[in-house]
């Protein structure tokens, strides 16, 4: 593992985020005639099928045999395919789209990787179904982080991190994706989800493998930096040397992490406390050991640190010494910032010691790594449009061929008058005809876009009308259970209690009706009736959601629901903490009614969970339930599941709902929040 310098740290998420697909990686020590012989005798079954990927990814991972490894894997998938086996589908996609991560072939990766969704869920097993899935996310957010786009790579980590949550993750898979997504967070200067989702890690990392302890406290450290907090700068690196003492790591993870610390104590010296001498000694001690262990790249990188030092000390030569080391060595070893940076340094040394020579190779130098690391850093951009840009550039080759034999031509034809003339009037006439057809050819393409506009125009104002009639009926809906809750409530519940006080003083006053159990049975009613009245009222319009908000009066639903011990109902919250409005608060708490209505009603379950995720504009809700599920094509037009997508499309909001029988279902809704 490499020590976390600036310039090495930033290539860490991409690393981790293609661990998750170590499990189906295979042995270098695969004996290969074996698994041969196996797959010619063994029929067309799954068994041949996950023999044959095995190999396949053998020969493109470690026999150097590609093509035969691909080819291999071609069959596999035709085999798979055959046999329905949606599992040794997915397997096949993700070793392709491995294959084409290293070849750095994005776009294929991409179509690899976003196709294992589709296949996922055929598959029967729960866990490997949403296992596929996950890989194939956090792949996906390789791929856009490795090419920059942070925002894009945040989004698919997000996505992965609920499907493994709820596969009950070992410490070491969570504490990696809650750091690869606090890292991406960091990158986008979000510091308090950066710190939120460090705090997720935090709980669990005495549990995972101790190299996450060290990712753990550098990202801490970083944050502390980025905050320009000196204070818990310090505090965050003593923490990390106090875990490092206490964990089994070998000799060379120990060096490297040492190597680490130095290059944090070496800033916080230099840069909070000003200590300029103990930070050059501490910079020494990391040379050292970079030497030792022949770390080439820290070598080069706490060579040039120095000579960045002593230049600020106006201590030319000692600068110029480091400096000089750091460039022969970041050049030898390809790595061009160091080569920018220590170029750029002795450039500014030559030129205030009146080496003008030395001085204008050494900036032309810097010049030239710049120009190469801006045209790098854009290859990653342009390899998704570099298809795009070979067929533009054969088609424009073409044209200029097909110019020059016109060119040639019309040459030769000078040679006869009449013959040009006769040229020139056929070119003239074909112009003609071309712009007579181009002329009516984009009138009719007018008339058509014309003609496409006004339906969709139609169709756009349908669904207008369609949500204008939605939002009037659950409104309206709304505002007659206010109207009944409140009639129930002032009204009948009024009626209840004058006449319950009535028979009350009536008792008291015949004392003979004490004894009698006709009127004994009618109080209870009467007081039954009173407290069923004052339920209805209160389910029709919640006074806890009215006043404290959407979570408690969902728990308190829950807690209603408990009470008569046949169904155990939890709800998780997370980023609730501001209230939504009104409006939407009574939306989502009449789905959640509907659907623990139909799930004791219909689904036979033992437990249900109800979580609430919001992140910034946008809140995921789902309702999970073991029961015994049902047939989607059968029950999706049932009253109970169409004012539940009433509702949703009231917000604005999608709907997924997926059941299995004997398993359970699960219904995910997301919406996009506006508190204003």
């Amino acid at each position: 593992m490499k020590s976390l310098s600036p310039f090495l740290k930033s290539t860490l998420p991409i690393i981790i985020s293609t661990l998750f697909a170590v499990n189906l990686a295979f042995s270098q020590t695969l004996n290969t005639d074996s698994l041969k012989n196996l797959i010619k005798t063994a029929k067309d079954d799954t068994t041949r099928a996950i023999q044959m990927r095995k190999l396949a990814s053998y020969q493109i991972l470690h026999d150097n045999k590609a093509d035969d490894g691909l080819a291999l894997l071609n069959n596999t998938e035709i085999l798979a395919k055959k046999i329905g086996f949606a599992r040794g589908i997915c397997e096949v996609l993700l070793t392709r789209g491995n294959y084409h991560f290293r070849r750095s072939e994005w776009g294929k990766a991409i179509e690899c990787f976003s196709e294992i969704n589709e296949h996922a869920d055929k598959i029967p097993d729960y866990t490997i179904k949403n296992r596929s899935k996950m890989i194939a996310l956090n792949n996906l957010a390789g791929i856009y982080s490795k090419n920059g786009d942070k925002t894009t790579a945040l989004n698919y980590y997000l996505k992965a991190r609920v499907i493994l949550e709820k596969l009950k993750p070992d410490a070491t898979s969570l504490c990696t994706i809650y750091i690869n997504i606090a890292t991406h967070y960091s990158a986008l200067n979000q510091i308090k989800k950066t710190n939120e989702y460090l705090n997720l890690c935090y709980p669990l990392l005495n549990k995972a493998k101790p190299y996450l302890k060290h990712l753990y406290w550098s990202e801490k450290v970083g944050l502390a930096d980025n905050m320009k907090n000196g204070k818990m700068y310090k505090s965050y690196m003593d923490s990390l040397k106090k875990n490092l003492k206490t964990n089994e790591l070998s000799d060379f993870e120990k060096d490297n992490y040492r190597m680490a610390l130095y290059e944090m104590e070496g800033k916080y010296n230099q840069t909070y406390l000003k200590n300029i001498p103990k930070a050059i000694s501490i910079y020494k001690n990391k040379l050292a050991l970079a030497q030792k262990i022949e770390d080439v790249a820290e070598i080069s990188y706490t060579n040039n640190k120095l000579g960045e030092i002593y230049y600020n000390l106006n201590d030319y030569n000692l600068a110029t010494d480091y400096l000089k080391k750091a460039n022969e060595g970041a050049k030898k070893d390809a790595i061009q910032e160091i080569v920018l940076s220590s170029s750029k340094l002795l450039s500014e040394i030559y030129y205030k010691q009146n080496k003008s020579d030395s001085a204008y190779r050494s900036l032309s130098s810097s010049f030239a790594i710049r120009d190469s690391l801006n045209t790098e850093k854009n290859l990653a951009q342009l390899n998704f449009l570099e298809n795009g840009y070979q067929t533009e550039k054969k088609e424009k080759t073409i044209a200029q061929l097909k110019l020059l034999n016109i060119e040639k031509e019309l040459a030769a034809n000078q040679r006869n008058k009449l013959l040009l003339i006769v040229i020139i009037s056929s070119i003239a006439l074909l112009i003609i005809l071309v712009l007579l057809y181009r002329s009516s050819r984009q009138k009719q393409i007018i008339a058509d876009k014309d003609s496409v506009l006004k339906g969709e125009q139609i169709k756009f104002l349908e669904r207008q009308q369609q949500v204008v009639s939605l939002q009037s009926m659950v409104n309206g809906q709304e505002t007659e259970r206010n109207r009944i809750a409140q009639d129930l409530h002032d009204g009948l519940g009024g009626l209840f209690s004058t006449i319950k006080m009535q028979l009350s003083t009536l008792k008291h006053e015949e004392k003979y009706l004490e004894s009698n159990e006709l009127f004994q049975k009618s109080y209870k009613l009467v007081d039954m009736a009173s407290v069923e009245v004052r339920r209805i009222a209160h389910n029709m319009m919640p006074e806890v959601l009215i006043k404290i908000g959407l979570v408690p009066a969902i728990q308190e639903l829950c807690n209603s629901v408990n009470a008569g011990k046949l169904l155990n109902v939890s709800v998780q919250a997370y980023g609730m903490d501001e209230r939504l409005n009104a409006s939407t608060e009574m939306m989502l708490f009449r789905i959640i009614q509907e659907l623990l209505n139909n799930i004791i009603k219909h689904a036979n379950a033992t437990v249900v969970i109800i979580q609430f995720n919001r992140e910034a504009e946008r809140l995921s809700v789902t309702v999970e339930d073991n029961g015994r599920g049902f047939d989607l094509k059968e029950n999706n037009t049932t009253a109970g599941l169409q004012s539940v997508k009433n509702r949703v499309d009231y917000l604005q909001g999608k709907l997924s709902i997926d059941s299995e029988h004997e398993v359970g279902t699960t219904v995910l809704m997301d919406f996009l929040i506006n508190n204003q």
